[in-house]
């Protein structure tokens, strides 16, 4: 009896075995699979939150030897679609993410917003894996078994999302005669993006209501446009804002200033491919606090000179670029960066100067890793500036406006396009030149669909293919680089 009930032992462990190593051979011959993080949505009480909309846009990599900050969602060969995923009836809803960040760097978190038209909008990060990355020593890995163990959790789950109860704002405009305008209201709030369609509704012409503003103090501020297409803004209202509990503000327009300005001598008339952006925070408030902000950018004519209209009153930044020439640097702390000139905007028109200086020339000589001259490889930089000392972005990679976000929303321009003159392609000699670079943009990366450059140790201990040349502004700067061969050594964490 003994011998035939260990039979039956052996017979079902051999059963197991065979259907394990099917769904193992299913899987590996079916193609690729992303890993799915399980996300679940409930509100203050503990109640799960049906029809919750999670769109996913941003990773970081896992902990170890290797760590870094925050990578935008790509949309390339390889990559899961950001497709919007919807909570089902127990808040759950089931996210794609890319194994990896880059090369062999795996992922450990996501970030991504959450959007309920009954709760305050969030962007939280969750870690979507814990397992140590490939590579670690056995130690971490026992380390990691000992602990799911503890906690009786062989899979791990991220945490919950847990949304709040905003409050109600209802904003209305006092009737202005000048106005003479019957289209909609739009308006801004503290931390609100943009571009968000379902935070505010209009139940009725000259207001505009939300039942999603988080609460504590907020900053709102109401804009609405004209005939002619000019904003009107009210004043940046302080509020302290109450979950469940309307606030009620009646506020009134004023027409947006007109910037007009020329850039200064020091640049060759005509004046080519030239823009100007510029962007406005509320006097007094601190960026870092996501108060309502206006962004705006226009090409600079022929003779130098520009205009920017319907701007609201506040602490204008602004930057210009045309070709061998950017604007001189303001107020700053890194020397990294590239820092707007400020100005201060109140009601009235405002007439400005914009100082500049010359450009660097960046020649870079590319090379296959037996030294011969590589052809099209993908040369580029990206000198970054920074508004508020907050936020930074590549250099006049944002021609957009506010208004045109408010009005056409995800119909309009993207916020972020790429510079063409911050990039170049080498040619049949190996020879690639970027002709406009701030003189403080001396990083740079060179891209070949069969080759890459070699890895580098920064000086935080991490790797990067990317490295450093020192410009002198006004002249042609020279420097060569060797690749070598795709995928021969690929960056991973340990």
């Amino acid at each position: 009896m003994r011998t035939m009930k260990t039979r039956v032992v052996r017979l079902s462990l051999l059963i197991v075995t065979a259907a394990c190593a099917v769904i193992v051979l299913w899987a590996f011959l079916s193609g690729r699979r992303h890993p799915v993080a399980l996300i679940r949505v409930l509100d203050a009480a503990g109640k799960p939150v049906a029809g919750a909309i999670i769109k996913p846009d941003g990773l970081r990599t896992k902990p170890g030897p290797y760590s870094s900050g925050h990578y935008g969602w790509r949309t390339e060969p390889g990559w899961p679609p950001n497709d919007p995923a919807s909570t089902d009836g127990d808040g759950f809803a089931r996210v794609q993410y890319p194994k990896f960040v880059f090369e062999r760097i795996e992922s450990g978190q996501i970030s991504f917003s959450v959007n309920h038209p009954e709760f305050v909008p969030d962007r939280p990060f969750r870690t979507v894996t814990t397992t140590p990355p490939a590579g670690a020593p056995w130690r971490n890995w026992a380390e990691y078994v000992w602990n799911r163990i503890q906690n009786k959790a062989l899979i791990a789950r991220t945490d919950a999302v847990v949304l709040q109860r905003g409050a109600i704002l209802k904003l209305s405009v006092r009737p202005e005669p000048a106005a003479r305008n019957n289209g909609p209201l739009f308006a801004q709030a503290s931390g609100a993006w943009i571009q968000e369609t379902n935070f505010w509704v209009r139940p009725e012409p000259g207001a505009i209501i939300t039942r999603q503003l988080a609460t504590g103090p907020q900053e709102v501020r109401a804009i609405q446009f004209d005939a002619s297409g000019s904003a009107w803004f009210s004043d940046v209202i302080s509020l302290t804002a109450t979950a469940e509990q309307t606030n009620d503000v009646v506020v009134e327009l004023k027409r947006g200033i007109t910037l007009q300005g020329q850039l200064d001598a020091t640049v060759p008339r005509p004046v080519t491919n030239g823009r100007v952006v510029a962007h406005v925070w509320p006097q007094g408030l601190k960026p870092q606090d996501s108060p309502p902000q206006w962004h705006a950018w226009t090409s600079v004519r022929d003779d130098g000179t520009f205009e920017i209209s319907s701007l609201p009153a506040g602490e204008l930044e602004i930057v210009a670029l045309c070709n061998g020439f950017v604007s001189t640097n303001g107020p700053g702390q890194s020397p990294s960066m590239h820092y707007p000139q400020k100005h201060l905007l109140g009601t009235n028109d405002v007439v400005i100067r914009i100082g500049l200086e010359r450009t660097a020339c960046l020649e870079i000589e590319v090379q296959d890793d037996h030294g011969n001259p590589l052809k099209a490889a993908k040369v580029s930089a990206w000198p970054n500036v920074r508004y508020g000392e907050w936020s930074a972005i590549i250099l006049t990679g944002d021609l957009y406006n506010s208004a045109d976000l408010l009005r056409d929303g995800l119909k309009s321009r993207a916020w972020w396009q790429p510079v063409p003159d911050f990039q170049g392609i080498s040619d049949s000699a190996g020879l690639a030149v970027i002709h406009n670079l701030p003189s403080e943009a001396n990083v740079f990366n060179v891209e070949h669909p069969d080759f890459v450059m070699p890895a580098i140790v920064t000086t935080s201990g991490d790797r990067s293919r990317s490295t450093s040349v020192k410009l002198i502004a006004g002249q042609t700067n020279r420097v060569v680089v060797r690749l070598e061969p795709r995928g021969q050594s690929p960056i991973a964490h340990y």
